[in-house]
């Protein structure tokens, strides 16, 4: 099922899922209002220039957990070292609902990433 708005995306989520997405991006809009974030790859993301690939966040959701997507596997590889709690995947870290201090950390993570590149 694709997508085609960010509201269409966070309301067919659980509860946990809901929650998580809406505060990351409640997030971006506060730390990055002049990034209007697309659905791509069926998923809520934030681009930086023109293509995807000039830079990227994202954001989805699972049953357990939700995920943070980078462009910049520089940027994982730095968070898998302090992040024991969570697991990785291709570009992404994986972060349990109830896991607040990792989400407080990515969220600092991503407005680093962002203002490095911006």
């Amino acid at each position: 099922m694709g997508f085609t708005s960010i509201h269409e995306y966070i309301n067919g989520l659980s509860e946990n899922g809901n929650k998580a997405v809406c505060e990351f991006v409640d997030f971006m809009g506060t730390e990055f209002p002049g990034i209007v974030p697309k659905i791509s790859y069926g998923m809520p993301m934030w681009w930086t220039g023109a293509k995807m690939y000039n830079g990227y966040v994202a954001v989805s959701a699972a049953k357990a957990h939700y995920s943070i997507h980078f462009h910049d596997e520089e940027c994982l590889l730095s968070l898998s070292k302090i992040l024991v709690g969570c697991t990785f995947g291709k570009r992404c870290v994986n972060i349990k609902y109830d896991d607040r201090e990792s989400a407080i950390i990515v969220r600092q993570k991503v407005k680093d990433y962002f203002n490095s590149i911006l």
